[in-house]
């Protein structure tokens, strides 16, 4: 047994030069996102559809967030497709507004307490959003004269 912890402590030590921290993995401080079809801007529906809790799902709305970028100067006409509540470690929660972006396009979110601030989202979170949510984009079909 006392060889297993020294060969753990070896491999920690060989490790953190590369900043792996395996606790950090396990540590996400979202612990839940619920998603409801949204109907309008600054309004928004209780009616949850779907559930996300394992942490391989929460990520990609975490990092969603992280990946975000406040962007100024954009009006939003559309309703928002989706609203999300996240829920983080002891009971606090934020309120989203999300426009799904199509495939290798950028999606926005708003805070539903402000907004009058508009974040985009990468190319590649979108597609990741588009994945966990099960949106499926058909393409489109344009004929020309």
């Amino acid at each position: 047994m006392d060889k297993w912890i020294r060969l753990a402590g070896e491999i920690r030590k060989m490790t953190i030069s590369y900043k792996i921290d395996t606790e950090e993995l396990e540590r996400e401080e979202m612990e839940r996102v619920m998603v409801a079809e949204s109907s309008e801007r600054g309004t928004f529906n209780p009616e949850v559809a779907l559930e996300f809790h394992e942490l391989s799902q929460v990520r990609v709305f975490a990092e969603m967030l992280r990946s975000s970028e406040e962007i100024e100067g954009i009006e939003i006409e559309v309703a928002p497709d989706f609203d999300l509540t996240v829920q983080y470690k002891g009971g606090e929660y934020e309120r989203y507004q999300l426009w799904l972006g199509q495939p290798n396009r950028p999606s926005v979110i708003t805070k539903l307490e402000r907004t009058d601030v508009i974040w985009k989202l990468p190319e590649h979170t979108t597609n990741r959003l588009i994945d966990i949510l099960g949106v499926n984009y058909s393409p489109l079909i344009c004929f020309a004269n």
